[in-house]
């Protein structure tokens, strides 16, 4: 009943911020009285239906999702194998994590217009990812593990168990409940970042260098229309993937 009770709560609130959302747009769009600026909701719902409907639509978006895919996996082993090391070893610890704070500090248009430069328009959007994402995951691990009792890891040293040991009886149990949230938060980040380094490089065969035409032509319907896309795929990335970390890790929790 509980849950039953929470969904029925979270469906409403959802309801009541696109209501908002979209009765806000409708009194903008009318008091500024130009397609060119702001459509109406109807003329971005019917582009949004032609663009659901085009093969470089699609095809684009795979592009991007391949994109994606890529940086945040290189991300995600980046980040926990940085982790482990850097729990595992002070030493490590010392030169890695004034890196890590100096990646999170850095102006990500600026990174990206040297990125095209050095790897060109396809490389941008991944290598601009996994600068941005890997810190974020590593620190909010880092800080989760960072609140471990110290009384904890000296039991494990005392009953002689390895660093692998320790990860595995301690350091991922500790993590498990966070990471779902860590995680899927990141690979929403993710999407963003891609898209937005696409558009910066004009990556093509892209949603970000879709969404950069549709400005030059001053399509704004067609561009409001690529924008909703994009958010709506970054939710059911996160929820979906929310959801099956939640399964996953499970079995080590406490």
């Amino acid at each position: 009943m509980k849950i039953s009770k929470k969904l029925i709560f979270n469906i409403v609130y959802a309801v009541a911020v696109i209501g908002v959302v979209l009765a806000v747009w409708a009194i903008a769009a009318a008091a500024i009285g130009s397609e060119f600026v702001l459509p109406s909701i109807g003329a971005t719902a019917a582009t949004l239906g032609d663009v659901l409907g085009s093969k470089l639509f699609w095809s684009g978006l795979g592009g991007t999702l391949a994109r994606c895919a890529i940086s945040y996996a290189i991300a995600v082993a980046l980040a926990f194998l940085l982790l482990f090391l850097c729990t595992a070893y002070t030493a490590v610890r010392r030169i890695v994590e004034p890196i890590i704070s100096a990646l999170r500090s850095l102006p990500a248009v600026a990174v990206t217009l040297i990125l095209i430069l050095a790897v060109g328009a396809y490389g941008t959007p991944i290598v601009l990812s996994v600068l941005v994402i890997m810190p974020m995951i590593y620190s909010a691990a880092r800080a989760k593990l960072a609140v471990l009792p110290k009384e904890l890891e000296e039991v494990t040293v005392l009953f002689g168990a390895n660093k692998f040991q320790t990860m595995k009886i301690l350091w991922l149990p500790c993590l498990a409940p966070a990471s779902p949230d860590i995680l899927s938060s990141a690979l929403s980040y993710n999407i963003k970042t891609v898209i937005g380094a696409e558009i910066l490089a004009q990556t093509a065969g892209s949603l970000g260098m879709l969404m950069k035409l549709s400005q030059l032509y001053l399509e704004s319907a067609m561009l409001i229309a690529y924008v909703i896309a994009a958010v709506v795929v970054s939710v059911i990335a996160e929820i979906v993937t929310k959801a099956l970390l939640k399964l996953a890790v499970k079995r080590f929790a406490y």
